[in-house]
């Protein structure tokens, strides 16, 4: 019963609005790549030490961890908090996943 309630309760917020859906956008992302990204992760001649996305194994990596090193930054990536949102960097993210 407890898990119906919660159920009935979210389908009610989606319902109305409150809880909005949205698929990740490449073509923003794409975007957002070229304007933050593209001086380091270059397809095909990414700077040494940055991932070459084209490749693949970095995008091996669930969303939710590749948001948080884009967001916090990871090695030698400075992070993007405060510059990209959650949305945004979800965007790139499906760009990134485009590439290969």
């Amino acid at each position: 019963m407890f898990r119906s309630r919660h159920f009935v309760i979210a389908l009610l917020l989606c319902a109305l609005g409150v809880l909005p859906a949205r698929a990740a956008d490449p073509v923003r992302g794409q975007e957002l790549f070229l304007q933050h990204c593209m001086s380091c992760h270059a397809p095909g001649r990414p700077m040494p030490g940055a991932p070459d996305f084209t490749r693949g194994q970095t995008l091996f990596q669930p969303d939710g961890v590749l948001l948080e090193k884009i967001r916090d930054g990871a090695e030698a990536m400075p992070g993007y908090r405060g510059v990209l949102d959650n949305t945004m960097i979800l965007d790139l993210i499906a760009y990134l996943r485009t590439l290969q």
